[in-house]
Formats: C-alpha cells, structure tokens, sequence
C-alpha cells in the first residue's frame, strides 16, 4: 500500500500495542514503544513527503470486549484509512480468572472482533483493516530471572508477571490461544481483512534460542520480538 497525506494509520490492541504510550501530546513517547513504534517509524520515513499520520489507541490489560466500549472515540471518530487490530491475550487471563469456559472466551472475542470490524468498515468504508494472531508462550518458571531476555538483569526485585501463574492457568490459557487465533483469522477472511499471521513464526525462532529471547513472560514481547511483529506487520501491510 502507497500511503498520501490523507491516510491515517491506526494501531488499537492491549499491553503489547499500548506499549507505555504516553497520553498527552508527547512526541517522545505519544506512539509508545514496540512493534507500532518501528512499523511506524519506517513507514513515516518512507513516506515523509506525504506525511500520513499514525495513531496509538493500545491500552494495557484489555480485551477485544473491552477495547469495544470506547471505539467509537478511540478509533471511528479519528477515521482510519489503516486499522490494525491486535488483541486477544487477555480473553484468556480474563476468562480464567472468571471462571468462563474456554468456548465462551472464544466466543466473546471473535462477536467483539466482528463488531468492531463492522462498526469501522460502516463508518469508514474504504478502510483497510489488519488483524493480527494473539500469541501466548508459556515459559519455563524454574528460573525467574532475566537472564535469557536481550536484557541485563538490572532491576532484580522487578517480579516477572508471570511468576504466579500455575499450571492450570497456563493449560487453560494455552487452550484458550488456540481458539482464539482460530477466531481471528476466521473474522479476519469473513470480513475480508488482511491476516498476520504471527504465531508460527515465534515458533520457528524459538528453534535457536531461548523462549524469553522473544518474550520476556510468555506474553509481552522483548525487543527481539517487537522486532519480530513489525517486520511481519510491514511485510503484509506492502501487499493491502
């Protein structure tokens, strides 16, 4: 896709989009920092005689049913010539600690993604809309350290979030991905969206490392995995 001075490139999703974003008109800081950050970056490099504009509308610890309650603020009324949709992880954590079945989970996020897509293409036609594979690796809790992250280990009393979790939260989370990837890319072709696939491709890099190289608690990426998500977000974003 060729981008003009009209496009708006919009990125709405959970912790992993959200990105520490700033919330107030601070440039340092206002598209937060992760796989948005570099994707953005390059285009607006690419693109700068145009100057398109890009959007954050990440927010930490939502699901797609969540990130539904504001969309008509957060992403329709800034009219998205680009959407890109990036959520999911936390149908899973929120499911479980409530208690729902992995089917209602399931079902919660593909009737919110479907929603969401709807209320968008109705009020902006035209858009192009990304959805991206929600991903979860559970690591291996023998050793709670950082020692395997692209990072020192220099805040040791900074607990790792997933040092509670159990085994039976993690099957349940585990089982639940697998619905919930399914779920994406099935709206995703209904609706005629573009699919990133991500999963699979962690997969393949955990081949020649370790696990936490790519993600530093089996959900947020590190560095090397925000890397990872903006190459293959541009790699299809080029062919929308």
């Amino acid at each position: 896709m060729v981008l003009t001075e009209k496009d708006v490139v919009l990125f709405s999703g959970d912790s992993i989009t959200h990105g520490g974003r700033g919330q107030k008109m601070d440039c340092n800081h206002i598209l937060g920092h992760g796989y948005q950050f570099i994707a953005a970056g390059e285009l607006a490099l690419k693109y700068a005689a145009e100057r398109p504009k890009f959007i954050n509308k990440g927010y930490s610890g939502y699901t797609m049913s969540r990130l539904l309650e504001t969309w008509k603020e957060d992403v329709l009324d800034n009219n998205p010539t680009v959407l890109s949709i990036l959520a999911g992880v936390n149908d899973g954590i929120f499911g479980y600690f409530n208690k729902l079945t992995v089917d209602e989970v399931n079902k919660q996020y593909e009737d919110a993604l479907s929603q969401a897509i709807c209320l968008t293409k109705e009020k902006v036609p035209e858009v192009k809309i990304m959805v991206c594979e929600p991903f979860y690796f559970p690591l291996d809790r023998s050793d709670l350290s950082y020692k395997f992250t692209p990072h020192p280990d220099c805040e040791p009393e900074f607990k790792r979030p997933d040092s509670d979790d159990t085994e039976e939260s993690q099957s349940y989370r585990i089982e639940a991905m697998q619905g919930t990837r399914k779920a994406a890319k099935k709206v995703a072709e209904k609706y005629g969206c573009t699919f990133v696939p991500l999963y699979d491709k962690f997969e393949e890099c955990f081949k020649n490392t370790k696990r936490e190289y790519f993600t530093w608690d089996g959900t947020h990426p590190t560095v090397t995995g925000h890397m990872l998500i903006a190459k293959e977000w541009l790699k299809f974003f080029e062919v929308i």
